[in-house]
């Protein structure tokens, strides 16, 4: 009995952490996972001669990859929305320091692409700014910014600066 009294003592101290630790690398994948889009709908545009898009839902918590249809003439889904893990939201809560090359803090929905990969605005102009947040039940922060040539790096906010991940 006094083997398994400490047993549960010990479960009962370590079982937070594990929670903790749980929720840091769902969140870090939901990040890399968001990059690895961003850099799929960046190659599917360069390689089709298309625009492309990553679009983040940030009510129903998803995010898709669109390509341009040639003979719609709209952007039509690639794959199917992919939800954020469990715990995970879109957002930056009471953060105020902007990720990547943005001086001030705002989600881009939708990151579009050009035909030759680089990141653009809706209207197709160069775009070096774009940046999605996400956030976790623990009060951890991640982005993943887009540089102008369309390429991804993840962040993670430590302290009071964005450090790459």
């Amino acid at each position: 009995m006094m083997v398994v009294g400490v047993l549960l003592i010990i479960l009962s101290v370590a079982l937070p952490a594990v929670q903790s630790a749980v929720q840091g690398y769902r969140l870090m994948g939901d990040a890399r996972g968001i990059a690895a889009q961003l850099s799929l709908a960046r190659m599917l545009a360069a390689s089709n001669f298309t625009r492309t898009a990553v679009y983040f839902d940030t009510t129903a918590q998803t995010y898709q990859v669109e390509a341009w249809s040639k003979s719609s003439g709209i952007l039509q889904p690639v794959s199917g929305a992919q939800p954020l893990s469990p715990g995970n939201v879109f957002g930056y809560g009471s953060v105020t320091i902007p990720a990547g090359a943005q001086t001030t803090i705002t989600q881009t929905t939708p990151i579009y692409f050009n035909s030759r990969g680089v990141a653009v605005d809706n209207a197709g102009n160069s775009k070096g700014d774009s940046a999605i947040y996400i956030t976790n039940n623990q009060g951890a922060y991640c982005a993943i910014a887009v540089s102008v040539a369309g390429q991804p790096s993840v962040l993670k906010l430590k302290g009071s600066a964005w450090v790459p991940f």
